[in-house]
């Protein structure tokens, strides 16, 4: 992946999304996250699934129908835990999201490249994260966001990325 593809200027041209939901779901201290297929806006990036709200849709239901799309899973948000703009203006709303213990993750190629649980250190270190990510971390880190025991707990270090 050349490095222009993490800036936004060098993303496909469309319309910028004016909110998006963003799925915590997390077990057993890892997280699932995406890489993002390259046909879509920030193509290649790792992420956590999710995506626009749509009109009249509430945050906790673009995510239920987002984790559908993106991966077949079956999942029930949980709690809204923290709320961020990204660098283009899109309003994040970030939900704790419960996946169906019976549901397993299967990419949608049409808009995942590939899935994948993963600690939060081993993610930090990759240099192709979407920004949302490591923003995410650094407020965990700084005590703005509370996730469950299973999710394990934020390294100071993280409140400096």
């Amino acid at each position: 992946m050349s490095s222009n593809a993490t800036h936004p200027s060098k993303w496909p041209k469309c319309d910028k999304p004016g909110r998006g939901a963003v799925a915590i779901v997390v077990e057993e201290q890892q997280f699932l996250v995406i890489r993002r297929s390259a046909t879509v806006r920030a193509p290649n990036l790792l992420c956590f699934a999710g995506g626009t709200i749509e009109t009249g849709e509430s945050p906790e239901r673009a995510l239920e129908r987002e984790l559908h799309e993106e991966l077949g899973v079956v999942g029930s948000a949980v709690e809204h835990v923290w709320q961020s703009r990204t660098q283009w203006g899109t309003l994040l709303e970030w939900v704790l999201v419960e996946r169906d213990p019976n549901s397993h993750p299967q990419a949608n190629p049409a808009e995942v490249a590939e899935w994948m649980w993963i600690g939060a250190a081993e993610l930090l270190i990759r240099p192709d994260l979407l920004p949302s990510v490591p923003a995410f971390y650094v407020a965990w880190a700084n005590g703005e966001i509370a996730l469950p025991e299973r999710a394990g707990r934020p390294d100071p270090a993280w409140k400096d990325l």
